[in-house]
């Protein structure tokens, strides 16, 4: 076997690796917990058990909204590259939807109040262990950017990783709607 035949077999089952998508965790029993906002509020989450593939994300709070949670950092350039797709959607959709930003890494209140306001983010911001909290009850977040959309009643809908068209999301939003 040559050394080019061996690099293009390791490339591809590194690919297949990749995308083998694992099942996320099955709680067993109820659990909750609280995210905390940037502005402070806390927002109570209720995680249930569910026999899908996702657990149920229950978030009182929204009203029975369909809840689009973005998980990011300040580094990410991919995820810089969402925020006015995001910002659009907030404006659109504010009525319809609950659009969360979510940070996983370690800020100060300030520094995160500074990167929106330089961003212009028009929606919250969780941040802190809840937002940790968060991304293990989605199933685990791997890779940024990351969006899951959760319907009304705290089913999973969907997730994107990476660059996602903003025409991708806004359909699998507008079925969730319908």
């Amino acid at each position: 076997m040559t050394i080019r035949n061996l690099l293009l077999l390791i490339a591809v089952s590194a690919f297949f690796i990749s995308c083998n998508e694992t099942k996320a965790p099955i709680i067993s029993q109820k659990s909750s917990f609280e995210l905390k906002s940037l502005s402070g509020e806390n927002i109570a989450v209720r995680i249930e058990p569910s026999e899908e593939r996702y657990n149920y994300l229950m978030i009182d709070d929204f009203g029975g909204k369909p809840v689009l949670f973005s998980f990011f950092s300040t580094t990410c350039p991919e995820c810089k590259k969402k925020f006015p797709h995001l910002i659009d959607l907030q404006n659109r959709y504010k009525d319809k939807i609950v659009l969360m930003g979510v940070l996983l890494e370690n800020k100060s209140a300030e520094e995160v109040s500074d990167f929106a306001a330089f961003h212009q983010l028009n929606y919250p911001i969780i941040m802190g262990a809840g937002a940790f909290r968060l991304a293990d009850a989605v199933g685990g977040v791997r890779l940024l950017p990351t969006m899951h959309i959760y319907d009304g009643a705290g089913r999973y809908v969907a997730h994107f990783v990476g660059a996602t068209p903003q025409e991708m999301l806004e359909t699998r939003l507008n079925a969730v709607l319908q």
